[in-house]
């Protein structure tokens, strides 16, 4: 418990005693619509085609079009650790081209300011065979205009759903009234 306060003290993160959790309902709508796109992504488009849009390469069909704008976004709206270090342009996100997964907010805390925030969220792994199966059922889950819930991508899973479930902390700033996300993140193996 120590090391884990330690770890969120170092990340800047606040103790429960400092700013308490907000109601998820009070999200801003700019970061919900970053959670939806990120799960649309991981749910609607395989490994194999998020790292080819990734790459650059142009989709090839309305379904990975709109994975590759939903990736666009995600990429905008996270601040790189050390922008430069890596040459060359950044089309689309690697976060989202390297993991298969769905994220819940479980809770969102502001600092005192409001322009400084932490969502906590569960994250689910995402199987292969899930995968597939929700790419499968991409019309009749997300073919709409946007991205699904959460909700409405585990119901058309099988009953099971995702197994691996893990905590990670985002840190969110909010400047000249855009949030944006700092790229690092906190990861708790074990709920």
């Amino acid at each position: 418990m120590l090391m884990a306060a330690m770890l969120l003290l170092a990340a800047g993160a606040p103790l429960a005693s400092a700013a308490s959790p907000a109601p998820v309902a009070t999200v801003p709508a700019e970061i919900d619509r970053h959670y939806r796109d990120y799960n649309f992504v991981n749910a609607f488009s395989t490994r194999g085609e998020r790292t080819m849009i990734a790459a650059g390469r142009a989709p090839s069909e309305p379904r990975l079009g709109r994975i590759a704008r939903a990736m666009r976004r995600i990429a905008e709206r996270i601040d790189d650790i050390d922008p430069g270090m890596v040459i060359g342009t950044r089309s689309a996100s690697p976060e989202t081209a390297m993991r298969a997964d769905l994220v819940r907010i479980a809770s969102w805390q502001t600092g005192k300011g409001g322009d400084e925030a932490w969502a906590t969220l569960d994250v689910s792994t995402l199987d292969r065979g899930t995968n597939v199966i929700l790419v499968g059922k991409f019309d009749e889950v997300a073919g709409g205009e946007s991205p699904p819930s959460i909700e409405a991508i585990l119901a058309a899973t099988p009953s099971r759903g995702p197994e691996i479930h893990t905590t990670e902390v985002h840190h969110w700033i909010r400047t000249d009234g855009t949030w944006r996300r700092a790229a690092a993140t906190l990861h708790f193996i074990a709920n």
